[in-house]
């Protein structure tokens, strides 16, 4: 018996298979990575703008193998020397009113800037509470400030540094593609309702909720403002803030001994309002 014999005879009907040499032809591998690797018309994934990294800057070779890192660094020593309204130099700029962050804000808020402090070339803006939001909004979206990455979030307690407002909520925003940090920052008394940042940084979720639990800063509009770190049925109050007692308000019983270990009594020694 031959072995043409096994070979499937076709049904009635039933067209043969084309042989194996007239198939499609094996796609070059080289090719194919080319194609895969060549992002320049690849559009951004989410729809964000980021800034490319040193691999696709430029192409290292065995002979130059710092050729990319040399190319991130002339387009960064271009943005250096912009010097519009918007380049790097300005950030930093003695004339705080010539910060283009504080330009765009004065245009589009000008009622909501209350201060702008300058100090070892870092500056901190003071908006208003009630347009804490927007104006993260505004800054994150802006297409020469773009202050896209929310690097923390936290609470200050300035009683007796001043009389009102109590707290400071502050930002800490870095834009990607300038290169350059920003301080934010909104003041409320206690029991003042300050936006949520979560709708323009998921990132402030955990933040807000451990500001919230350790001063008692309630954020309007958070998805899920609950305690972090101390248990739900904590009722001795907000440790960070500065009128709470070293160990706290209540008295407590030392495990295996009859005793009771009182509270120690902090007393305030900074400088007054």
């Amino acid at each position: 018996m031959t072995d043409g014999e096994f070979e499937k005879k076709p049904q009635d009907g039933e067209q043969p298979k084309a042989p194996a040499d007239s198939s499609a032809p094996i796609a070059d591998p080289e090719a194919v990575v080319e194609t895969v690797a060549d992002e320049t018309d690849a559009p951004p994934a989410g729809g964000a703008v980021t800034e490319p990294t040193a691999m696709q800057e430029g192409a290292a070779t065995s002979d130059d193998r710092t050729a990319n890192l040399v190319a991130m660094q002339h387009r960064l020593d271009h943005l250096a020397s912009d010097t519009s309204q918007w380049g790097r130099e300005r950030w930093i700029d003695e004339n705080l009113e010539a910060h283009p962050a504080v330009m765009a804000l004065r245009e589009a808020f000008p009622g909501d800037v209350l201060d702008i402090i300058r100090f070892r070339d870092e500056t901190t803006i003071h908006v208003t509470r009630e347009r804490w939001r927007e104006i993260a909004f505004y800054l994150r979206d802006h297409e020469r400030i773009q202050l896209n990455f929310l690097t923390d979030l936290t609470a200050v307690d300035m009683l007796r540094l001043r009389t009102t407002p109590r707290f400071d909520v502050v930002a800490n925003l870095y834009s990607i593609p300038n290169r350059v940090r920003l301080r934010l920052k909104a003041g409320c008394d206690d029991g003042e309702p300050v936006p949520s940042l979560v709708p323009v940084w998921n990132g402030a979720n955990w933040l807000e909720r451990e500001a919230y639990d350790m001063f008692g800063i309630v954020f309007e509009g958070h998805p899920n403002l609950r305690r972090m770190l101390l248990p739900d049925d904590w009722d001795e109050g907000h440790p960070l803030r500065k009128d709470y007692p070293l160990r706290g308000w209540k008295e407590f019983p030392v495990y295996n001994t009859e005793r009771v270990v009182p509270r120690v009594r902090t007393r305030w020694t900074g400088r007054g309002v």
